[in-house]
């Protein structure tokens, strides 16, 4: 073999090592990708998945331990009375689901590592936020296989009761466990599990009085995102709108014995929670369906009026109506669609609706909107903006809090970001302003609302919950 052919040989030797290098780096980038991909992205709401190092959820043997322990958290700095004044947050976002809390002024001067914690504990999986009633706050969660609904002591945070099914949701978006927020009335607890199971118990004890299905009662479905939507409570009966295309896709139960009131109108479930207002002086229950809101009278559910409401890409809304004066109402929702105020008016015996306007300023995902003296405030995908109600122009455009839940109390915002994070912000129309924000929740995914009451903030997200002292006179 001459010099020539062995210089070849080399040449083409040295180019197929190249090539085996450069092939063995690209498998080990893509492993590396496919694996963060596979155990560190995670879905907050944006089309574009978050890198994250721990994803969020619980582990449950960690919440177990802790509970057997039943240790509390600083009770001997923060002094809260045995009992807790009439209930008042008793429902998924407050009284009418507005998620404005009036029963009293809260602090807002916060000092920068945030408000004063009551307790702090570790929970189970879920979106569902919290109801409180009698010194007791109220969630549901997700251990193993189980949906648990537990009874917590606001004074402590310890366990003063559970009741759990087996019953597991999960889809890769939105994580595992229940989005329902229990409801209570009359010392009984309602709770709807994202499998549709409806439950009613003692409050006090966590004793079952009644319980069924709604899904397979109404031989419905169960929405892509879970059952989302929580109960709703007019005078002694309990409305649900679970779909059905046989006059059943919203219902009224007795809320003493779970036996059909009314049951009425055909359509496929939404993620919303049936609310009542009051409408050109007339109690009216507003219930969302697939691509249309409904207006119903709340004693048998007879039709007053219905809208169109087409959301684009999956067309399920997601956030409450808002009431913007005695005959308007507003609708937002994301996905490209954004804000509607519409009026409703009476035409003889019969109302309608009539349009006012629109806007793509305020495209709300997962929250709802809040509206005070004249104005709108809520996220647009992931940004604060605020609106002037009238015509829904925009007053200004603030920071980005993700995908996260925003209630309202004494003039301000009460921001609970998507990573835990909690702000206040001021309810000023004329510029955004920013008090404070600090790290509340560790865990990860937070889409759960907060809640007040008694001048209390109660928060959690898949990994823990706390309480924070937002009363002015604590000490």
């Amino acid at each position: 073999m001459d010099c020539k052919s062995l210089l070849d040989e080399k040449k083409i030797t040295v180019k197929l090592n190249r090539l085996t290098r450069l092939l063995l780096w690209l498998f080990i980038i893509s492993s590396v990708i496919t694996w963060t991909a596979c155990n560190h992205l995670e879905w907050r709401g944006s089309a574009i998945p978050k890198l994250v190092w721990n994803k969020s959820g619980s582990q449950y043997d960690k919440v177990n331990k802790e509970r057997k322990t039943q240790i509390p958290i600083s009770l001997d700095k923060v002094d809260i009375n045995k009992s807790f004044k009439a209930p008042y947050w008793t429902s998924y976002r407050g009284p009418n689901s507005e998620g404005i809390y009036k029963e009293q002024p809260i602090l807002t001067d916060w000092p920068k590592e945030g408000p004063k914690v009551v307790w702090r504990k570790l929970i189970g999986d879920g979106h569902s936020s919290f109801s409180i009633a009698k010194g007791l706050a109220f969630t549901i969660e997700q251990h193993d296989e189980n949906e648990v609904i537990a009874a917590f002591s606001v004074k402590s945070g310890e366990i003063k009761w559970k009741y759990e099914y087996r019953s597991k949701f999960e889809e890769y978006f939105g994580g595992i466990g229940p989005r329902s927020t229990p409801t209570w009335h009359k010392d009984r607890l309602y709770t709807l599990g994202a499998k549709g199971h409806l439950n009613c118990l003692d409050a006090n004890s966590g004793k079952v009085l009644w319980q069924q299905n709604i899904i397979k009662e109404n031989k419905s479905e169960v929405p892509y995102w879970g059952v989302s939507t929580s109960p709703f409570i007019y005078k002694d009966s309990v409305i649900l709108s679970p779909g059905g295309q046989n006059n059943n896709a919203i219902i009224s139960l007795n809320a003493e014995s779970g036996k059909v009131v009314w049951k009425k109108h055909n359509g496929n479930q939404v993620y919303s929670t049936p609310t009542l207002f009051k409408i050109l002086n007339e109690e009216q229950l507003i219930v969302a369906l697939e691509g249309k809101i409904l207006s119903l009278n709340p004693n048998n559910g007879e039709l007053l009026w219905s809208h169109k409401w087409k959301i684009y890409v999956n067309n399920h809304n997601i956030a409450q109506p808002a009431q913007l004066n005695d005959d308007t109402l507003l609708v937002t929702a994301g996905y490209g669609t954004g804000a509607e105020a519409f009026q409703i008016i009476r035409d003889g015996k019969k109302m309608r609706t009539k349009i006012l306007w629109k806007s793509k300023l305020l495209k709300t995902k997962f929250s709802s909107a809040i509206y005070w003296d004249g104005f709108i405030y809520g996220l647009n995908e992931s940004r604060l903006v605020c609106l002037n109600a009238k015509d829904g122009s925009l007053k200004w455009r603030g920071k980005k809090y993700g995908y996260g839940k925003i209630v309202a109390a004494s003039g301000h915002l009460i921001i609970l970001g998507d990573s835990g994070d909690l702000a206040l912000v001021e309810m000023n129309p004329n510029a955004f302003s920013e008090k404070i924000e600090f790290k509340a929740l560790e865990g990860g995914r937070t889409w759960n609302y907060p809640t007040l009451a008694n001048g209390l903030l109660f928060i959690r997200n898949s990994h823990e919950m706390a309480c924070f002292d937002l009363r002015i006179n604590s000490n």
